[in-house]
């Protein structure tokens, strides 16, 4: 190898010229990179990998010495022909150095030796209705990595840790490809059929479920949450309304101030929480399972990424249809309907808690047939409420600053509208959600 002893002064060395200490490394470079080549050339080895089940064995030839890193996972056995038989002896891995006739180290094998519980993965078919998850994970050999794949991402769709989420409807296979020293070494498959519950995932559906809470469920900050704030809580992946909520409303005076309530997570909902009970109760017959609340911005662009509609920015949202997500930065609702003069009518979880709301016109005129209707129905079928709350109307921001969800109602997702919403007013909806009270 070389040293390099130069002095940076006026001095000039007597073989170079005196010009700059770069100039001497370039002209030394070629040397150096030939004996860098001939360094590593002298511990390089071309390396593979081999699968080989205990009890198993594979011969080696064309090498004067193979020796192996852990004789207790593998042997090597040198046969009258000058091969090596290596035989697996228990599960395990082990490096086999393979030498040529010179004694120099030639080749690695990376040696993977499995046995019966080296690859576990439950590949029996399963069946999931859209829009809900089924986390399946393969138990690999120590040293090995697993990674899932779908064979049509627009029916089901696998993480990185095995989260199967059901889109629409048709086939899949979810394929558990695990790897060793980046090298292949097997293929677990899974077939997955996801359908779509025609009969509980509805338009008419969704807006009745969303009309549960109304009138007796005040707003909390952090309601539906749970105690980490990081997802949905205990009562947003239960099925149906909580008796707690209509028991905290009712110890509720006029003057409810949500401030002084604040993460009682368990009494009532805010926003988010409200909307993510909402898609829980159609896609759910059971509790605990995944939860559908986030952050209120995040809800209509996470929900058309899960194939289940179509997103809108604010800037493009042109009209409101049936069971339209709505989201902001600071708020997310629903929509019931759109009137014949462009106003809203809307469901959501606003201080003082859940209620029908109506937004104005375009024009700002708060004499909308939105706010009339909301204010209508609010106070024949939700009495209590009213007397205490009669307030059923909202800013025009509703109507400039949320972006939209709209959902695919075409059955191949997870919502259909057999009952014609998408094409009726706000009061026709109204009429017919209220029609058998």
């Amino acid at each position: 190898m070389y040293s390099f002893h130069y002095k940076i002064n006026s001095q000039t060395s007597p073989d170079f010229p005196e010009v700059p200490v770069f100039f001497y490394f370039l002209r030394l470079l070629p040397s150096l990179l030939l004996a860098f080549s001939l360094f590593a050339s002298a511990e390089a080895a071309n390396t593979s990998v081999k699968t080989l089940a205990v009890g198993k064995s594979y011969t080696i030839s064309g090498y004067t010495e193979v020796t192996v890193s852990k004789t207790t996972v593998a042997k090597a056995k040198e046969k009258s022909d000058g091969s090596y038989k290596i035989t697996a002896l228990k599960k395990g891995r082990a490096t086999l150095r393979l030498y040529d006739e010179n004694g120099k180290l030639s080749e690695k094998v990376y040696l993977l030796v499995t046995n019966a519980n080296s690859f576990q993965y439950d590949t029996t078919a399963v069946s999931l209705m859209a829009g809900e998850t089924k986390t399946v994970t393969a138990t690999v050999q120590t040293g090995c990595t697993v990674k899932y794949t779908s064979s049509n991402k627009s029916v089901a769709r696998v993480s990185s840790a095995g989260k199967i989420r059901a889109i629409q409807s048709g086939t899949t296979t979810i394929t558990a490809k695990v790897y060793y020293k980046d090298a292949l070494v097997k293929k677990l498959k899974k077939k997955v059929t996801v359908t779509t519950d025609v009969a509980s995932s509805t338009l008419k559906t969704l807006l009745s479920t969303a009309l549960e809470p109304v009138g007796s469920t005040m707003y909390i900050w952090g309601g539906g949450w749970n105690e980490a704030d990081t997802g949905a809580g205990t009562e947003a992946v239960s099925v149906g309304v909580s008796a707690q909520w209509k028991t905290f409303f009712e110890q509720q005076t006029s003057s409810y101030d949500y401030r002084t309530t604040r993460y009682q997570i368990a009494n009532e909902l805010d926003c988010s929480g409200y909307i993510g009970w909402c898609i829980y109760n159609i896609l759910n017959t059971t509790d605990g399972n995944e939860g559908y609340v986030m952050k209120a911005s995040q809800m209509a662009g996470n929900f058309a990424a899960r194939g289940w509609g179509t997103y809108r920015s604010a800037s493009s949202v042109t009209d409101y249809r049936a069971g339209d997500i709505m989201s902001s930065s600071g708020h997310v609702w629903m929509v019931v309907g759109q009137c014949e003069d462009g106003s809203v009518v809307l469901l959501h979880s606003s201080p003082p808690g859940v209620r029908m709301c109506g937004t104005p016109t375009a024009s700002g005129s708060t004499s909308s047939q939105a706010i009339q209707l909301a204010t209508t129905y609010m106070k024949t079928y939700y009495p209590e409420w009213y007397n205490k709350y009669p307030s059923c109307s909202v800013g025009t921001s509703y109507l400039t600053d949320y972006a939209q969800m709209r959902w695919d109602t075409s059955g191949i997702s997870i919502m259909t509208d057999p009952d014609g919403y998408l094409d009726m007013s706000a009061a026709e909806i109204l009429e017919d959600l209220f029609s058998g009270n």
